[in-house]
């Protein structure tokens, strides 16, 4: 026979589950653990349990700290998600900071919450990070899209994929599930996924994705990244970038100097090679790409408009 819920027992299991939840429980959870409405107003009369919104409370000895914040939103309505900033801020995405918190309930779930702003949705997927259910990456990209630059929505994904912690064909498949809604921002997901279809290779490095945009600025064309030259060696290798129709190589060079200078002979054999083979070894660094940018921007002109002619050259001849 099952021994009866005593206070102590209801104190403990809510302990146990506030630990989890960065200090915070839902009044539902309470009477899910066999706390009744005496004992639950008891205790908040008491200060044994702190009201943080209308059917939301935290522990005294819990700091107010921001996963705290993000775990009480989403326990304020039933069935939402952080979602919008403070979901790509949890999943620590570049450029995304910790603020208010976001969150995203189903069409028929309550809109409002006093912890924080509500938005509905019919399509959300969900995932668990920190003990707080979330947007996954690939929807929380998707909401931010009306929203966030282009530019800046791209450096994210390219970042994520960079550090094995994102796929784009994650994205690809949360767009196929929602283009049909049209949803604001629809045009840019679709255009950033475009630009990274198949044979697309992330950059390696911030240096290098700098490089690929003074490249765009430049108007340099037939770019084609991670290029393996097609003379053999020794071992396979690759090219930041290549201009397979200009015969031109070009690194992004963000090494430390102690590290050029063990790779400085194999470096220079490389492009010794390069120019044996008939193509052009350029190197552009850190200064050369953020302090010199103008001119090389200009100095890239000038090569891009060199590569238009001679293609049209060729076309010419043929």
């Amino acid at each position: 026979m099952m021994q009866p819920m005593t206070a102590h027992h209801v104190d403990r299991a809510i302990e146990r589950l506030a630990r989890i939840q960065h200090g915070v429980f839902a009044r539902r959870q309470a009477l899910a653990v066999g706390a009744s409405s005496h004992l639950i107003d008891r205790r908040l009369a008491a200060g044994r349990w702190l009201r943080l919104a209308a059917a939301v409370y935290a522990l005294p000895g819990n700091p107010p700290t921001w996963h705290r914040q993000l775990k009480a939103a989403q326990l304020s309505v039933p069935h939402a998600v952080v979602s919008g900033r403070s979901a790509a801020a949890l999943h620590r995405l570049p450029g995304f900071r910790r603020g208010r918190p976001e969150i995203t309930v189903p069409p028929d779930g309550r809109h409002r919450s006093a912890l924080a702003p509500v938005r509905r949705s019919r399509v959300v997927e969900s995932t668990v990070v920190d003990h707080i259910t979330v947007t996954t990456v690939a929807q929380t990209i998707v909401d931010l899209a009306p929203s966030v630059d282009a530019t800046e929505l791209g450096r994210v994904i390219d970042a994520e994929v960079t550090a094995g912690r994102f796929e784009v064909a994650a994205l690809s498949e949360r767009f196929v599930a929602v283009a049909h809604r049209r949803l604001p921002g629809s045009d840019v997901v679709r255009t950033l996924l475009e630009s990274r279809s198949e044979g697309w290779v992330p950059p390696e490095s911030e240096l290098e994705r700098i490089l690929h945009e003074v490249l765009a600025e430049a108007g340099v064309p037939g770019v084609v990244r991670q290029f393996q030259p097609p003379w053999r060696t020794e071992a396979p290798e690759r090219v930041d970038v290549a201009i397979p129709s200009g015969r031109v190589l070009i690194e992004a060079d963000g090494r430390r100097w102690h590290t050029r200078v063990a790779d400085f002979d194999r470096d220079h054999a490389r492009d010794n090679r390069a120019v044996l083979e008939g193509w052009r070894p350029l190197r552009y660094g850190w200064f050369d790409l953020t302090r010199r940018r103008v001119e090389v921007v200009a100095e890239l002109a000038v090569l891009a408009a060199e590569v238009r002619t001679s293609g049209v050259a060729e076309m010419r001849v043929a």
